[in-house]
């Protein structure tokens, strides 16, 4: 089949979304919604009709991995193409288990009144309602998710396309290497946040064949993608074990934490000189939000809005340069934070978001000095809390 005729496939009377900023968009409007935003990322990610999402069950989903087969869907390419898991859903699956601990005969989408169903009506008014309040004009409900996954495979068929021509000795260097270079950084976001966000656990073995099934490329930009992860620390490369995700001693988390209470005081101090009443009202926010995630124990949440707590002070000083470090830092740490949080209930849910108000205080009076205090008491505080929970699974495990 030649590209051009996978492309006729795709019907623009209904239209898709056709860039990530959009995707996006929508994804944080429903993200506190789990059941929402799991319909949103199935109906994305597989191509299924609507009528056959919308009759899943929890038990449809519950153990599959990334890429695994889910037998009750199936895409528009037909009986021989049944849909497959995908990174986002399979997240939001995880996330939705946590949150609502539902049966496993029970309906995925169950309407908000009795044990059926969502209605495809009731859908389509869901699925219209997100596009109305993001701004999104022209598109058809549940038939515009649907044409998006097709607009997604097409860009997907071409990249493959590219990407076959160049094992096989292509010539056409610049066309080339401007789309390779494109799926090695689609493939490297996908594995650096699978790791960032603990999907990919330290220490767990990446097979380069497997990865490139699952995320239906060659392995190529998986290998491109695993050395930039190597140069970043993120895994490491050894003769006899392979790759692995690293993994973190105690001793390089309090080294980490040294640095980072460098190089994050500084950026603070700088941008509480450069603070505005349209920052510390995000920030005041953004703190609100995080305390109502800790408080209804969702740590991924949580996590996540911490992080947007951070990364908007950081982002005020107007260092560049100091931002990445910072960021680099954190992706370092942040699997612990993930799966630590994850498995535990003992941390304060107060104490983070009370250092928080103190910065924001400091913020709104020009005050370094107090800002610098309160976020060396967040970072020191949290960082001891992550080796308190390594502490307390070694011994765990030592005893078993």
């Amino acid at each position: 089949m030649s590209i051009s005729s996978h492309s006729k496939k795709i019907d623009f009377k209904v239209k898709p979304i056709d860039n990530s900023e959009d995707l996006d968009r929508i994804r944080e409007l429903v993200r506190s919604k789990t059941r929402d935003l799991l319909l949103f990322d199935l109906a994305v990610e597989t191509g299924a009709p609507a009528k056959q999402l919308l009759r899943l069950k929890v038990g449809d989903l519950y153990k599959l991995k990334v890429g695994d087969r889910i037998s009750s869907l199936l895409n528009k390419e037909g009986k021989e193409k049944p849909a497959t898991l995908g990174l986002k859903s399979h997240e939001t699956f995880d996330k939705f288990m946590a949150q609502k601990k539902p049966q496993l005969g029970a309906f995925l989408f169950k309407s908000r009144k009795g044990n059926n169903p969502l209605s495809l009506s009731s859908a389509s008014r869901l699925v219209a309602g997100w596009f109305k309040q993001t701004g999104l004009d022209g598109m058809n409900g549940l038939l515009s998710l649907r044409k998006t996954w097709e607009l997604n495979q097409d860009q997907a068929y071409q990249k493959q396309q590219v990407i076959m021509a160049e094992e096989n000795g292509a010539s056409s260097y610049t066309a080339n290497s401007i789309q390779t270079k494109t799926a090695q950084e689609l493939v490297y976001k996908e594995l650096e946040q699978a790791i960032v966000k603990g999907r990919l656990r330290p220490g767990e073995k990446l097979v380069t064949e497997k990865l490139a099934r699952q995320m239906g490329t060659s392995r190529i930009p998986v290998r491109e993608a695993i050395g930039r992860l190597e140069a970043r620390n993120f895994v490491k490369v050894q003769p006899k074990k392979g790759v692995t995700v690293s993994e973190l001693s105690e001793k390089n988390l309090k080294e980490i934490l040294q640095i980072r209470l460098l190089l994050e005081l500084e950026a603070a101090v700088k941008a509480t000189l450069r603070s505005n009443e349209d920052t510390l009202q995000r920030l005041r926010k953004i703190n609100s939000q995080y305390a109502d995630a800790q408080a209804k124990n969702d740590a991924d949440e949580a996590l996540r809005i911490n992080e947007e707590f951070h990364f908007t002070i950081y982002r005020q000083a107007q260092m560049p340069i100091l931002f990445s470090m910072i960021q680099n830092l954190w992706n370092q740490v942040s699997p612990y934070y993930h799966i630590m949080f994850r498995q535990t209930l003992f941390h304060d849910p107060k104490t983070g978001s009370i250092s928080h108000k103190k910065i924001i205080e400091g913020m709104a009076e020009k005050n370094p000095l107090k800002v610098s205090k309160w976020l060396k008491k967040d970072l020191v505080d949290s960082t001891n809390f992550v080796i308190g929970v390594m502490r307390s699974i070694q011994t765990k495990e030592g005893k078993s």
